[in-house]
C-alpha cells in the first residue's frame, strides 16, 4: 500500500513555519508532507494552471480572497494560524540613525518597498495614519518583488530601510535591525490555510489545517514571531 501524501503550496514569507509543522504531521500520522514554495502569485497561477495541491498558505488574507475568486480554494476551509506584524527594518549598525517612522522623511534616507504578496500596501497603510504619506513617498528609491527581495536590499545596503514583518529577523537572519511601529500606526495581517479545490486528499488536507491551527502549532508560529489571540 501506497504511503498517503498531501502537496502544500505556500508562499516563501510563511514558509517555514509550515514546514516545521509538516515534519512533525508526518511523524504524528506516518502522511508524507510536499511542498512547494515560492512568490504567492505564481503559486496560484500553477495551482489554476495545473488543477494541482492540496493546501494553500499565504501571508494576507487579500491573497486567498483572489485565490477563492478564481476558484482554486475552498472558502469553508478557509483558517488563520496568526498574524505578523509591520516594522521597518533597517542595516546593521544603523548607520543613518534612523529611530522612529519620522525619520524615514528625512533628507537623504533610501526606502525600499515591496510592489507584489503579502506587503503590497503597507507603507501606504502605515504612513497614512501617521499623516507621513508625502514625506515618506519621496525617499522610496527601491521596489522589490515579494517579501524575499525587499528583505535582500536592506541585506545587500541598497537601502536604508524597508517596511517588512516582524518574523522576517528570524526567517532570514542577516545584517539587519529592527525597529518597531507604534501599535497605533501598525499594520497586522493574518496568515491563512485553505484547501485546495483540486484536491483529492480533502480529508488529509482539512486534518492538516486543524493541526495547523492547533495550539501544539500555534507554538511553533510563535516561535517565529507570529502573534495568537489579538
Amino acid at each position: 500500500m501506497s504511503k498517503k501524501s498531501i502537496r502544500v503550496f505556500a508562499a516563501g514569507g510563511v514558509a517555514p513555519p509550515i514546514q516545521k509543522a509538516g515534519k512533525q504531521f508526518q511523524e504524528k500520522y506516518g502522511v508524507e508532507v510536499d511542498f512547494t514554495i515560492g512568490k504567492a502569485e505564481k503559486l496560484i497561477s500553477e495551482i489554476k494552471e495545473n488543477k494541482i495541491g492540496d493546501v494553500l498558505s499565504c501571508g494576507a488574507e487579500y491573497v486567498l480572497d483572489n485565490a477563492e475568486q478564481l476558484g482554486i480554494i475552498l472558502k469553508e476551509s478557509r483558517k488563520s494560524v496568526g498574524n505578523r506584524k509591520s516594522v521597518i527594518l533597517l542595516q546593521k549598525g544603523n548607520p543613518k540613525k534612523i529611530q522612529s517612522l519620522k525619520d524615514l522623511a528625512k533628507d537623504g534616507i533610501r526606502i525600499g518597498i515591496s510592489t507584489s504578496g503579502c506587503l503590497v500596501g503597507v507603507w501606504d497603510d502605515v504612513c497614512s495614519k501617521a499623516g507621513l504619506t508625502d514625506q515618506i513617498r519621496k525617499n522610496i528609491t527601491d521596489f522589490a518583488d515579494g517579501c524575499g527581495a525587499v528583505m535582500a536590499l536592506i541585506n545587500q545596503k541598497k537601502v536604508d530601510a524597508i517596511f517588512g514583518w516582524n518574523v522576517f529577523k528570524n526567517i532570514w537572519p542577516g545584517p539587519s535591525e529592527m525597529l518597531e511601529i507604534p501599535k497605533e500606526i501598525q499594520v497586522q495581517r493574518s496568515t491563512g490555510v485553505a484547501t485546495i479545490s483540486y484536491s483529492k486528499e480533502v480529508k488529509l488536507a482539512s486534518k492538516f489545517i486543524d493541526f495547523l491551527t492547533s495550539k501544539e502549532v500555534k507554538g511553533i508560529y510563535a516561535e517565529y514571531g507570529w502573534i495568537h489571540n489579538l
